[in-house]
């Protein structure tokens, strides 16, 4: 599956650090107007042009391209400025309203992934001097438009997820304004504490708003995986089927932390292209991903983001605003760099000890070693499942590589010890439980 872009993230801290200006000189709309589209469409076309004439497909470059531009949008041209000025009816929803400029960083973002998809790589392997070979060059053109388009629709919706929380803060932020300044922030307080537990809660609505589900319609394989999670204790509420069409990504997921809520999903290309051995292995290690309760650690998680940056922002960014005076790209980088040390490099620590702790779950509860792993091939010939990579480059996966799964499960047969601890909770885990009462008090003694 794809995963959140921490370069849109990198952009919603800029656009959160922007402070309105004083500007001296009369601002030219049209100027401004025709600099924001060069700098929203220059990227997506040198996206285009790279794919069309090289082999190069460096996406993550034309989006950092594409977020230099965002930057000098709100710093060189003073966007939010200019939107401000523009939607001045929009002033009781004003903290709504702070999203505006960064549609044109969005609408570069989605071009680029779009242009950059290869969904017409094969039409040009069809002959074209016959009846037929127009003919498979229509059918084909036309099966690339939908599967482009396929495309585009996932990106899209993945690429809201991460807007949704700014959008709902905001909001929070307008409605407050209707109360006493006396309630108002316990009013906030009381809207923005539950936006931790509702993507955790409500996990299986955001599932079905990225792909399109039906029921489970082999009622051999749905007897199969009802024993599993019978056998594993686990209740949930049904069995879905992603449609995930032309774009053939083999994954399943079990989501929400409510039982009568929850909902085990398997897409379309697992079902048709996997046995049911290896299907049930795969399900069965996201049941070890709740039978850890990997989501509700995962809800500390960010609980422990927002209690640390606050004691980041009173220890560091305070003592640094006077400093770096004029400056404020230097405040929204550092911003950046906290948020990508927490949630690239220590997040993503535990969530490779997740997996592994899944993948022995998933054994013991199969007692089916060799299907796993057979499955585990075949995943990473159909999804993003990483291959042998550095270590260096492993800090920043959420998933280990292939080849470190596969000899982790190896240590199982040989009775490793270090292995054992896999099957209970985790030292790492038991820190971070740990660390959370430890920084509410550390943020009572330094803002009291």
């Amino acid at each position: 599956m794809a995963q959140t872009s921490i370069i849109l993230i990198a952009g919603l801290f800029f656009l959160i650090r922007y402070e309105p200006t004083e500007l001296d000189t009369e601002v030219n709309y049209t100027v401004i107007f025709f600099w924001v589209c060069i700098i929203t469409f220059v990227p997506i076309l040198l996206a285009y042009l790279t794919r069309r004439w090289a082999k190069l497909r460096v996406t993550i470059v034309f989006e950092v391209l594409s977020l230099i531009g965002l930057v000098c949008t709100l710093y060189l041209l003073h966007l939010p400025d200019f939107v401000n000025e523009q939607f001045a009816f929009l002033e009781p929803v004003h903290h709504s309203r702070e999203i505006l400029p960064f549609i044109p960083f969005f609408v570069s973002l989605l071009g680029i992934r779009f242009v950059m998809y290869d969904g017409l790589h094969f039409i040009k392997h069809f002959p074209t001097h016959t009846r037929y070979g127009i003919r498979f060059v229509m059918y084909g053109l036309r099966k690339s438009l939908e599967q482009s388009w396929e495309y585009l629709g996932f990106n899209f919706r993945m690429l809201l997820l991460p807007l949704f929380p700014m959008l709902f803060v905001s909001a929070v932020q307008d409605f407050t304004h209707l109360f006493p300044e006396q309630i108002a922030a316990y009013v906030g307080l009381g809207l923005l504490l539950p936006l931790i537990l509702l993507p955790f809660v409500f996990a299986p609505l955001l599932m079905q708003f990225l792909w399109k589900t039906e029921p489970l319609t082999d009622a051999e394989l749905k007897l199969k995986l009802q024993r599993l999670t019978e056998r594993s204790g686990m209740k949930y509420k049904d069995i879905g089927v992603w449609q995930t069409g032309s774009l053939s990504i083999a994954n399943a997921a079990v989501a929400g932390i409510i039982p009568r809520n929850r909902k085990v999903f398997i897409t379309d290309t697992l079902l048709h292209n996997f046995p049911d051995e290896q299907i049930e292995t795969i399900v069965a290690h996201e049941i070890g991903h709740i039978r850890h309760k990997h989501l509700l650690i995962s809800t500390l998680l960010v609980l422990g983001y927002l209690l640390s940056s606050v004691i980041f922002y009173g220890l560091v960014m305070e003592p640094l605003k006077e400093p770096l005076t004029g400056f404020p790209i230097l405040l929204s980088i550092i911003s950046i760099l906290f948020f990508v040390l927490y949630f690239k490099v220590l997040y993503n620590f535990l969530s490779r000890r997740f997996e592994h702790q899944a993948d022995l779950y998933a054994v013991d509860l199969t007692n089916n070693q060799q299907a796993f792993k057979s499955a585990l091939e075949n995943l990473s010939g159909f999804s993003s499942l990483p291959k042998p990579i550095r270590f260096i480059l492993e800090l920043f996966e959420t998933h280990p590589s292939l080849e470190r799964r596969l000899s982790f499960l190896n240590r199982t047969d040989e009775g490793k010890k270090s292995v054992d601890r896999y099957r209970k909770c985790l030292l790492e885990v038991k820190v971070l439980i740990t660390s959370i009462p430890v920084l509410i008090f550390l943020i009572y003694l330094i803002f009291r």
